[in-house]
């Protein structure tokens, strides 16, 4: 199956599915991200332009995803950009790399670029439904981003629901090394983007589903069982 994982930042597409994407390309799979902010210039630690796209090349590689397309969207000012413009960016990609599922953001995460990112894909997705040379999308999933989903303002129908969970337990340590390739991401415990945090979310989620360690999602839209 042809994944199509589509996040707001850099390390997001680590954070939420560096080990279940590994599994998946290891079964025949492939996964494209796809980064709407890819220089994320307000980013308060941010390592200069050439070792941020050194980071992103190397964290992506160790997982084996494709190399990210980048996008030029103002970090932290999604709010500011017209929805159908996001909408339309993303929709570019669907009809590029014609994805059979959909892997994005929870839309009631704390960071608003997430939510707004989440939003955007919902309705992009919708994008087969449109038009005939577009393949249908069997699927669309959001995940769960260590301190964004986890540190949300519980809202009414909008708190993140893990109904599918993939069993990571022979890749959560190589996702850990990848999130080390980003500089300046990773924290010292307790903070959840530590190595510590990030393994016992993995172990919890695994405790939920029966695995040793797993990563979880919500499925928003499924279209064949």
């Amino acid at each position: 199956m042809k994944n199509l994982l589509v996040v707001a930042h850099p390390d997001d597409e680590i954070l939420g599915f560096g080990g279940t994407g590994k599994i998946l390309i290891d079964s025949g799979d492939s996964v494209q991200p796809l980064i709407l902010s890819g220089s994320v210039d307000a980013r308060m630690l941010k390592p200069k332009d050439d070792e941020l796209l050194a980071d992103i090349k190397s964290a992506n590689k160790l997982v084996s995803f494709n190399y990210p397309q980048l996008g030029s969207f103002p970090n932290i000012q999604f709010n500011s950009i017209p929805h159908i413009e996001l909408v339309k960016f993303i929709e570019s990609a669907i009809e590029k790399y014609q994805p059979d599922r959909i892997f994005t953001h929870h839309p009631g995460d704390l960071n608003d670029d997430h939510r707004q990112v989440s939003r955007a894909c919902a309705a992009a997705a919708r994008l087969f439904q449109r038009r005939e040379d577009v393949s249908p999308l069997s699927s669309l999933y959001y995940m769960e981003i260590p301190s964004a989903t986890d540190w949300a303002i519980p809202e009414a129908q909008l708190s993140f629901t893990p109904n599918v969970f993939f069993d990571i337990t022979h890749s959560v340590d190589l996702k850990i090394e990848s999130l080390n390739c980003y500089r300046y991401v990773m924290r010292d415990a307790p903070h959840p983007r530590s190595e510590q945090m990030i393994k016992g979310l993995a172990s919890y989620r695994g405790g939920q589903s029966g695995y040793m360690y797993a990563e979880s999602f919500q499925l928003a839209f499924q279209r064949n069982l």
